[in-house]
């Protein structure tokens, strides 16, 4: 029976990952334009290039991307089509993700107990959150990746594993995924003296990835490069940090977690309080293993993630992966400290019947908000990764331009190789990524026109005249040529449409309509525009 379920377990986890590898949206233009991009970069000899791969800010790791890079560059030599190179990745990250988790599960399961375990297999199959993140090229997805198995290793007090993937995460990824380690560092150190094996194992690792990684990185940058550091040295140290990207209040994180959490985040916020509930009324620990503290303190991560990254004034959607799957671990162990205080009061059948509502009850909420949550994210947002699919090769250099919809752009991998993406002048006054030059030792150059200030450049633009192709969102308004912005769309004159695929307006339509879809009522309160893919009408 036990082989059984965790067959399913993992089968499950498979399948879901591999859909969200599949049909995901590409969220945030940092994973295009940090990631991607540079990636095709040291695939094709060519791709963008943005200010943090300058050298003399050296912000990104190139050791990173060849994790990546690997993989590909074996499926390339047997296949040139670089959407299917772009979706290979995707399924790759989604299987790692999934084989992690399902290590979790089976960890949660065994030091738990099964109704945790379940609870949190269920909650990480159903939560819009790991649909987004579980198959991003994002460093904050791969420390997600770290954070899973940290607690795997964590909770089956595996020390040295812990030290190395907090040591390689740190490095090679994000170097603020170590705050997820600080509970177990305090644990080693403080509560079992472990400060001599705890300091040699950190030096082992830390050279053995740091060597390696450092000089892959100064090799592209052409100078000493510690990319871990100079992130940091720019986040924190520098008078202006990431904020000149903008800044955002603390609910913008509540509003995002409710989104991708839903029931998760409500009941793991409450852990915490039924804890101390559970303390003072003596509640038995039932079947799991754990204590309500000692649990709680294996769940410390998470708060102390959030403690940290919320007073930060520049936010993103993406700063919060790290710690996802904690949301579910934190809402089982929650709905097994209260099942279990059912046992003070009701006994027998009554008792099994009521788990059984409840548990009905809480899923069927979390699946009904968490499906509609990920179908209308497809729905609403995914037109610009298939409007580039009438793309066809050919013997001439095409110039296929970009506006107000640049940041948009699914990546290099979407385009025939002929293609060259422009951007066009728009109300965006910031800076844009530019074209690695594409010489032998491309990447070592350092351009004037990169800085860390997001000062825009005139030499990222490009004249509209020259643009054979153009990506567009139709707003339905008539086009104005003295608009910074035009609706080309509705230019009949100068341009043709030669796809085009549905895409929510924003700011006409319902907030609730445009973040969940309700089938037959969606469609009355979030207004679609067209997303155009139009050519140059010669």
């Amino acid at each position: 029976m036990m082989l059984r379920g965790n067959t399913v377990a993992i089968f499950t986890l498979l399948l879901i990952r591999l859909q969200a590898a599949l049909w995901s949206i590409i969220s945030d233009c940092d994973e295009t334009y940090n990631y991607w991009e540079p990636l095709h970069y040291l695939l094709n000899g060519k791709g963008f290039q943005t200010w943090e791969y300058s050298p003399e800010f050296g912000l990104r790791s190139y050791s990173y991307l060849w994790l990546h890079a690997l993989p590909a560059k074996i499926l390339g030599l047997f296949v040139e089509n670089g959407v299917v190179i772009f979706y290979f990745l995707r399924c790759l990250l989604a299987v790692v993700c999934a084989i992690l988790e399902y290590r979790l599960y089976k960890t949660i399961r065994q030091k738990c107990g099964s109704s945790v375990g379940n609870m949190f297999l269920i909650f990480q199959l159903i939560c819009p959150g790991m649909f987004i993140s579980s198959a991003a090229l994002l460093p904050s997805s791969f420390a997600m990746y770290i954070t899973i198995a940290t607690m795997t290793a964590w909770m089956n007090d595996q020390m040295k594993t812990v030290i190395a993937i907090t040591a390689f995460s740190g490095l090679i990824g994000w170097p603020f995924a170590v705050i997820v380690s600080i509970p177990f560092v305090v644990e080693q150190l403080v509560k079992r003296k472990g400060i001599m094996e705890f300091v040699k194992n950190a030096i082992l690792f830390g050279v053995l990835f740091g060597v390696p990684i450092v000089l892959i990185d100064s090799a592209y940058f052409g100078r000493l490069t510690v990319a871990a550091l100079n992130i940091v040295r720019y986040n924190v140290f520098t008078s202006h940090g990431p904020d000149l990207y903008g800044v955002e209040p603390a609910s913008f994180y509540l509003k995002n977690l409710f989104l991708n959490h839903n029931v998760a985040l409500v009941m793991c916020s409450l852990y915490p309080l039924g804890v101390i509930l559970a303390t003072a009324l003596a509640v038995k620990k039932g079947k799991n293993r754990l204590s309500p503290a000692t649990a709680l303190w294996k769940l410390s991560p998470l708060f102390l993630w959030l403690a940290v990254f919320v007073v930060q004034p520049h936010k993103e959607e993406r700063f919060i992966f790290p710690v996802y799957p904690l949301f579910s671990f934190g809402s089982a162990l929650l709905f097994e400290l209260v099942t279990n205080s059912f046992d003070r009061y009701i006994k027998g059948k009554k008792l099994a019947g009521i788990k059984r509502i409840l548990t009905a009850g809480i899923v069927a909420t979390g699946l009904l908000l968490g499906l509609s949550r990920i179908i209308a994210v497809c729905i609403n947002y995914r037109a610009p990764m298939t409007i580039l699919n009438q793309l066809e090769q050919t013997n001439q250099n095409v110039n296929l331009c970009y506006g107000k919809e640049w940041y948009r752009f699914p990546g290099s991998f979407f385009v025939p190789s002929n293609y060259r993406v422009r951007f066009i002048p728009s109300s965006f006054n910031g800076m844009l990524p530019a074209y690695y030059d594409e010489t032998e030792n491309g990447s070592q150059l350092v351009h004037a026109y990169f800085n860390d200030k997001n000062l825009g450049n005139p030499h990222m633009l490009f004249p509209l005249k020259h643009c054979d192709f153009l990506v567009d969102l139709d707003t339905g308004e008539a086009y104005d040529p003295h608009s910074p912005e035009p609706n080309y769309s509705a230019d009949a004159e100068h341009w043709t449409v030669v796809k085009s695929v549905d895409f929510v307006l924003a700011s006409k339509s319902n907030t609730l309509a445009r973040a969940f879809y309700v089938p037959f009522t969606s469609s009355r309160y979030a207004v679609m525009g067209k997303y155009n893919l139009l050519q140059r009408i010669k």
